[in-house]
């Protein structure tokens, strides 16, 4: 995988801040937290798998110096939420930022999902978002206010292949558009929508005539977590500070042009057959 930038913004752009990132152990959530404390924040990383936490969280300060703590929560689980708000509460008073990046999706064909795969997604990107946001910006609108950014995914042209997950994300969109009235000005709230990204859980869920397709896009390459993390970073930051409701796409063009499907398209027979009988 390449490596993107890592060192865009001045180390005290966010001193003084406390930040959460949940799913902060891996991924484009690790990334994010790297960012955030290179911009000076001190952190908080949460998720389910406390040895991944703590293993990214020594590194971080390590290489930082910034204090970075860890704790377990299932965004799923209301009382999870409720222990980590109350933890935050005690510890803190309140965050400054909070970055809902924990979430996931399966590729496969909408007419195969099952009842309890449907809701597993719609629990964990929707629901499970939901229940950081309100909990969280609870804490801010009570408190000194504070700025939230949610990772979604490049919803809008339609995600053939994981149709679940992008009615999910694009209902936390249009939360974050409704919320950035209700919560402001106290409270900005914005989306970054990663698009191919490399990950090794990326190339290990998408097929490799899938991930071919970003030869279409604008930007024909895919991206790297360090794309998504000064995404994020920009936002949260006094830089955006008249930026709220807003989906910022960070995807090398593919919300414009290009194949946009999470399965092959010989996935889709049904494709070829002729229109419905009363055409």
């Amino acid at each position: 995988m390449s490596e993107g930038p890592t060192r865009c913004f001045a180390k005290d752009l966010l001193a003084g801040k406390r930040a959460l990132v949940s799913g902060g152990g891996t991924g484009i959530g690790r990334a994010i937290a790297f960012a955030l404390a290179h911009s000076g924040a001190d952190l908080l990383i949460a998720g389910r798998r406390s040895e991944v936490l703590e293993a990214t969280a020594s590194e971080i300060h390590g290489e930082t110096g910034r204090d970075v703590q860890t704790a377990s929560v299932d965004i799923r689980n209301l009382e999870s939420v409720a222990a980590l708000a109350g933890l935050v509460a005690e510890r803190y008073g309140q965050l400054d930022i909070l970055v809902n990046n924990a979430g996931g999706q399966f590729p496969q064909k909408a007419r195969d999902f099952s009842p309890n795969g449907w809701r597993a997604i719609i629990d964990l990107n929707l629901n499970g978002t939901w229940n950081m946001t309100q909990a969280f910006g609870t804490q801010m609108l009570d408190g000194r206010g504070g700025s939230i950014c949610q990772i979604t995914m490049t919803a809008g042209r339609g995600n053939p292949g994981i149709a679940h997950s992008g009615a999910a994300r694009a209902g936390v969109a249009e939360l974050c558009r409704s919320l950035s009235y209700e919560w402001g000005p106290k409270v900005r709230l914005n989306c970054v929508a990663p698009g191919s990204v490399e990950t090794p859980g990326f190339e290990a869920t998408y097929d490799a005539d899938v991930l071919a397709d970003i030869a279409d896009t604008p930007l024909p390459h895919p991206g790297t977590v360090e794309d998504i993390a000064n995404g994020v970073v920009f936002l949260v930051s006094p830089a955006g500070r008249f930026i709220t409701g807003e989906t910022l796409f960070i995807d090398g063009g593919v919300s414009r042009y290009g194949s946009n499907q999470a399965l092959n398209a010989d996935q889709f027979p049904e494709r070829t057959g002729r229109g419905p009988d009363w055409e």
